[in-house]
């Protein structure tokens, strides 16, 4: 039998150093904490470049350290021309959900505004 690929999620946010990484960090401790992290492949990216490369907030990791959430995370763009190795891609307002819909880059069925 053929052993099943990993489901996939994305989480992303313009800057993607606060609303995403910290989407990022939570679900790998909730699948982390289920023994289910080999079962998931878990990411997060910017719509835009402004932040690319740096950090997460330091407000988001002070909350992550308080409650014991681990993250380790440099802020990144969206893979679009990778995109559809993506289950589902979730995003945190109607107008970063509308930057993946333009014009050559991916329209897929799988993306979920939050």
């Amino acid at each position: 039998m053929a052993e099943q690929a990993p489901k996939s999620v994305l989480f992303v946010c313009l800057g993607n150093i606060c609303r995403s990484p910290i989407a990022e960090a939570v679900f790998r401790k909730l699948v982390t904490d289920q023994n289910v992290s080999d079962k998931w492949r878990i990411d997060s990216a910017a719509t835009s470049t402004y932040e690319v490369g740096n950090p997460p907030d330091y407000r988001g990791q002070n909350c992550m350290k308080k409650h014991g959430v681990p993250m380790n995370h440099v802020a990144r763009q969206v893979p679009y021309l990778n995109l559809k190795v993506h289950a589902c891609v979730l995003c945190y307002s109607g107008s970063l959900t509308a930057v993946l819909f333009l014009p050559g880059t991916w329209a897929g069925h799988q993306i979920q505004e939050l």
